[in-house]
Parts: structure tokens; sequence; C-alpha cells
């Protein structure tokens, strides 16, 4: 330790002469006259410059000093530094001038040496986000009074595959002046023009949290990738309680409290879509499907798509020597660390969440089977925790009534969470459901759950005191929305009960139709309730349209927008897009695409099938017109969006195909600037979104195909 400056003048051995001409006794000393050792021991001290008590130790010291240790040449003794005749005091605004100045002058140090340091380590440092930094948009739970401080990190490694453990500008990072999480819209490549410093993986210190998992990225980026999935991902805020997860990211991992690694891995892989921190999952290569047969897609058998277009097992096609990318490796994590917590009964609920997150990256970069597979295993091993139904709606046999395998919910807040995450698998699965014929794992008479409460109340982590809540067994409820019930959210989950039902409809019309099922039986009431020519061929009876379970569901999907209130009938306000809001607008349209589709002929004017598939197309294009004509960016959507926008192009190609047949000019060409309007929006859509890129292929090579052949 430096020693203090000190004057020459020796206190110790001056006397002063009292009123009465007395000395004082020279042992005596005055406050803060000791020396600093002593003090801080609670040793006598004689003021001598050194003290004898220093010296005594001092000697002490160096007769006991240890092998190979040397000790100090002298004493450390050190004293205040005092000004003035006699030790006098100096005035209490000075002795602060001489602190801040003192603060400065170590500040200055600790610059230096960073400064130092920096230029002998070729890396750089990684400061994790601030969620005050105005370049950083945040969710509207994120705020200052609920988000701690977090700890500042820095480790060796972000947890990168070795594959990116490359030179610093390989990619864009963050730094602690400008945090970039998307790039810009007008940048196809992804490369954000910004003066962001480069995010280097060898960070010069390896400082964690005890017992920081292996496996995940360092504490800075694994709070990055939290706060970008939170910002961006629509889902997010329902999934979690906001305020509690982002509490929970900051405890030490050997907290009960601290999420489990299952989750931070899924997070990380969904996180990574929304910032360029870490580079992105490559698309699909062109030599991936180079050796492809004709024969070798397992769509409908045609030619009319890319190789690669609507391929469910693109990864057959995968090089030997393919490296996974950051969210392909975290993903993998996610899942193996989800499978084995499940089958030792850890942490069950999270392990259900984590698998949701995986599924939506799936579904999010088009891996089909992958997708339907997960969230399969999910949403069944969500029933034993009891999180699909509500009471009283249990067995009647006590010997079938299985309690939950999770604890009851400590309060309002957990179980809000379970309700949500359960609805949430409901919504991936039916939507999931909606491009394929694949049978669904939960059925609906299976879902008793009530439905979610306003997300004003959840944010707030308000008890539902409001009247009776509704629930999935309730009547007419994708018509009737209570106001102190309904937000954008519970509509979106409305909107994928009336999906569920047009896939079940569709999917088991024949095998009900055949054990007489009333719903799925023809009504001579309905005879001449779709067109009346150009069907003089047809069996009559054999027509669905013609039963009273499809024009129940077609009136509910006509019906289904016009019910809501009007404050939430349209999704865009001020540049602003509600996407819960924005995706249940468009399923009521897709509903009808789905139900009618089957039955309308393009070609015949008295088709009322027809008419309404081309009605639901075009309403769809005025929503996709309606929010391409603001600033905000489509990427930030709901996933789902992205097959709604297809399914309507493809009905508009059948109708543009027919208008070319019947020599219809005008036609045509409206038709046809319709559909290359839809395909320019999944492109840019498809710009962060896979799925999106590859409804995007199937799309241009069918409209392609068209032009051709009328060219």
């Amino acid at each position: 330790m430096p020693k203090s400056s000190t004057t020459k003048h020796d206190s110790a051995t001056t006397t002063t002469s009292g009123p009465m001409g007395s000395a004082s006794h020279p042992n005596v000393l005055k406050r803060n006259q000791a020396c600093h050792q002593c003090r801080r021991r609670k040793l006598k001290c004689d003021a001598q410059r050194p003290c004898s008590t220093c010296v005594r130790s001092h000697a002490h010291a160096l007769s006991h000093a240890p092998a190979g240790v040397e000790p100090p040449e002298r004493p450390e003794c050190t004293f205040d530094e005092v000004v003035g005749p006699m030790g006098a005091q100096e005035a209490p605004k000075n002795r602060y001038e001489k602190l801040e100045n003192r603060i400065n002058e170590l500040e200055a140090m600790l610059r230096d040496q960073g400064s130092s340091s920096a230029s002998k380590s070729p890396q750089s440092s990684l400061s994790p986000p601030s969620a005050h930094s105005p370049n950083v948009p945040i969710h509207p739970g994120l705020t200052g009074a609920t988000i701690p401080t977090p700890p500042v990190f820095h480790s060796p490694s972000l947890g990168l595959p070795q594959s990116y453990q490359s030179s610093p500008g390989d990619y864009p990072g963050i730094s602690s002046s400008s945090t970039s999480f998307i790039a810009s819209a007008e940048n196809p490549s992804n490369e954000v023009q910004t003066d962001t410093p480069f995010l280097s993986p060898g960070l010069g210190y390896d400082v964690y949290w005890p017992g920081w998992p292996k496996d995940l990225p360092s504490p800075a980026l694994v709070r990055h990738l939290v706060e970008a999935f939170f910002s961006f991902h629509p889902h997010a805020g329902r999934l979690f309680h906001v305020p509690t997860f982002m509490a929970s990211i900051d405890l030490p991992p050997t907290h009960p409290n601290f999420p489990s690694p299952a989750i931070i891995h899924a997070i990380c892989a969904v996180g990574s879509l929304y910032t360029v921190a870490v580079p992105p999952t490559p698309p699909p290569e062109k030599s991936m499907g180079a050796s492809m047969s004709e024969h070798a897609n397992l769509g409908d058998g045609s030619s009319d798509h890319s190789p690669l277009a609507d391929e469910i097992f693109g990864s057959w096609y995968k090089r030997k020597d393919y490296i996974d990318s950051f969210a392909e490796r975290h993903v993998k994590l996610a899942k193996q660390t989800a499978e084995e917590q499940l089958l030792a009964g850890k942490t069950l609920l999270e392990d259900v969440q984590a698998m949701l997150i995986i599924t939506w990256w799936y579904w999010c970069n088009a891996r089909w089977v992958e997708s339907f597979t997960t969230i399969g295993q999910a949403i069944r091993a969500a029933i034993p925790l009891g999180i699909n139904v509500n009471p009283p709606f249990f067995p009647i046999s006590d010997s079938l009534r299985t309690p939950s395998l999770i604890l009851l919910p400590k309060d309002s807040v957990e179980d809000e969470v379970r309700r949500n995450t359960f609805w949430l698998l409901y919504a991936m699965e039916r939507m999931g459901g909606c491009s394929n014929g694949w049978a669904l794992s939960l059925d609906d008479q299976d879902v008793s759950q009530l439905l979610p409460m306003r997300d004003v109340n959840f944010d707030l982590g308000i008890t539902w005191s409001g009247s009776e809540r509704q629930h999935a067994l309730g009547k007419d409820i994708l018509l009737h929305h209570p106001e102190d019930q309904v937000d954008s959210f519970s509509l979106y989950i409305k909107g994928c009960m009336l999906l569920s039902r047009v896939k079940v409809y569709n999917l088991r019309f024949r095998s009900k139709r055949f054990v007489g099922d009333p719903a799925f039986t023809y009504a001579s009431t309905y005879a001449e309730a779709w067109e009346k020519v150009g069907d003089e061929g047809k069996d009559k009876a054999a027509d669905p349209r013609r039963t009273s379970g499809f024009l129940e569901i077609d009136h509910i999907a006509s019906m289904f927008r016009q019910s809501f209130p009007l404050y939430l009938r349209n999704p865009i306000r001020d540049s602003s897009v509600d996407s819960h809001l924005y995706t249940a607008c468009l399923t009521p349209h897709l509903a009808i695409i789905l139900l009618h589709d089957p039955h309308a002929h393009v070609k015949s004017p008295g088709c009322v099938s027809a008419f309404k598939i081309l009605e639901a197309s075009r309403a769809v294009l005025d929503l996709i017109y309606a929010v391409r004509s603001t600033s905000f960016d489509v990427t930030l959507l709901d996933f789902f969006c992205a097959f709604c926008w297809f399914r309507a192009g493809r009905v508009l190609v059948r109708f543009w195909q027919a208008a070319q047949q019947a020599n219809s000019k005008e036609q045509t060409l409206t038709l046809r600037s319709e559909v290359e309007y839809i395909i320019a929006a999944l492109a840019k859509l498809g710009e962060r979104v896979p799925l999106a890129h590859r409804y995007f292929l199937m799309l241009s090579e069918v409209a392609s195909k068209e032009r051709l052949q009328h060219s």
C-alpha cells in the first residue's frame, strides 16, 4: 500500500500549553493522529514516523517470513495528511474537494488501466444491452421498476459453435452505446449499416456465476437474446410473465427460481431471429436439392415447385460436413434437456414451455415434420399437468381423476401462466395443422380450460374479479365476447378454435357420415342452399355443404370478425399493428377458404363456394395492403400470417387461370397484379421468416407457370 503524503512536522513530540501553562500529556494523541495501521488493528500508537507498533510488527514479519516470501523492506505506516500549524483540521469544504479530486484520480487510473489491457488483447468485451437504451425496443412489461440492473459479465466464449469462433469482423454485434436487434428492412442481406462494433467471441475475461451451465452462451449474450425475444416475438409476453421472468434471469444459476436451461436454450434459438449478434441459420442451399429426382418430392408429385419449396424432409439432403448454426445447436440442446427433465420429472411445466418455443423455431424455419412431432409431444405432455381442464370438468369416477403432476399454483400470476401455456400449445397445433391432413393430438372435446384474461390484468398480476369467465365449452363462445374479458389475445385463441372446427369437419366428414352423425348427414332442408345449376350430375346427398354441421361452421366464419367489439375490429392504428388481432382478423377468411375450396368450381359463374373463396382471398389481400401501407416491420407478425397469405394467393391463381382460359383480359390483369402483390409481400416477410420464403417460392413457381403458358 503506498504511503500517504505527510509533512515534516512531528506532532507526537509537540506539547501545547493550556491556560495555566501546564503541558498536555505527550502520550495522549488527538483524533485521527494515530497511523492507519494501528487504527485498523485497534492498537496503541505513539505517532512516530514510523510508529513503534508498526516497527515491531515489521520486525516480527521479517523474522517469521515463510520460505519464498519477501517481506517489505520498510514498515508500512501511513498517516492522514495534515496541513497548517499543529496539524490543524482543514475546512470541510476543502476536504470534500480533496476527496473529489482523489476520486477523479482513481477513475483516471482505472481508465488508463482498462485501455492498456484492451491494447494488449485483440478481443473486445461485450456489454449487456441496457433496458433503458433508446435504441432498444422494450416490451411494455419491461420497465425500470420491474427489471433489476443486470450484472456485467465477461466471458472468453459466447457459447457459439466451433464454426463461428471466427474473426471479429465476421458478424456485427452489441456495444454499450448502441444495440442493434433487428437489421434494417431496406437491407435484404441482413447486414446492419451502423457503426456498431463487431462482436468478438474472445473477451479476455472469465467471470461467471458459479454453476453457470456450460452449454449456454455468456450471461451477457443470454440477456441480450432474452430481451430480443420478449421485445419482438408476439407470444413471449403471454407465455411468461415478463417482470417475473426478467427478475429470475438475473438470479444465480443455482437459485431454485432460475429458469430451466431448456427454456434458455430455446429462447436463445428464437431470440436469434431478431438480432444480428449471432449469425442467422443459413437457408437450404441449392446444391441440397440438385440431386433430387422429380419423384423425390413428397408433395403432389408435380414439378410446379422448386425442389425444396415444399419438401418436408429437407435434412435428408444436408451435406455430411454441414455444421449446425447457433440457433440449430441451441434447439437441439433445448430439446435434449427438456426430454431428459421430463423423463426425470423435473421442471415439468418449464419443459413443456421449452418444447413450445422449440416448435415455434421449427415452424418458422419450415421444419414440417419436426414441428408436428414436437408440438404433439408437448401438448400430450401437458395433459398430465392438468392445464387443459378446469373445475368442475373432471371425470365422474374418482379412480380416473388423476391428480396433476405439478403442485398447485402459488398465486394468480402462476395460474394464468399455466393457462396461457396451454392455449399457446393449442393455437400452435391448430395453426400448424391447417397446412396438412394429419390428425390432431388433442380433441376439442377434451379441452375445458378457461379463456385467458386480458393482457392488462395479466401484466399487473391482478386476480380475476369480474363476471364468470368464458371457457372452451361455453355456448356461442366464438360469437360472444364480453367486453370485460375480451382482448386481442382471446380473439386470437377463438380464431384458432374456429380453424380447429374446420379441420375436424374436413378430416372426419366421411367417417362421421358413415356412423350417422346428424351434423354430418345430408338434410333435404339444405338441398337448395348452394348453386342450383352446374351440378346436375353430382350426388347432392354426398355434398358436405348440404349438412347442418357445414352450414353452422360457415355461419360462424362469416360472422366471426363482425362480432368483434368495435374497438377491436381494426388491428392497425397509427402505424402500430397488434399482431394477435391482425392474425385473428385473418383466421375467418382462411376458415372460409379451407371450408369451401374443395367444393369451389371457379369456372362456374353460379358457384357460391367459388364466390366465397374469392371474396375471402381479397379480404386477406386488403389486410396485406393495410399492413404494408404502414412503417411496421411485417417480419414481426405471427408466422401463421405467411400461410394465410399463401392460401389466398393460391385461390387467386386459380381464378387467374380461369380468366385466361375465358380470354377475359381485364380480369386476367387484375388477378395477376393481385397475385404478384402477395408474392412481393411473402418475399418481404421471408427476409427473416424462412417459412414465408418457402411459401414465396411455391407461389412464385405457380405464378411463373401461368405466365409462361399464356405468354
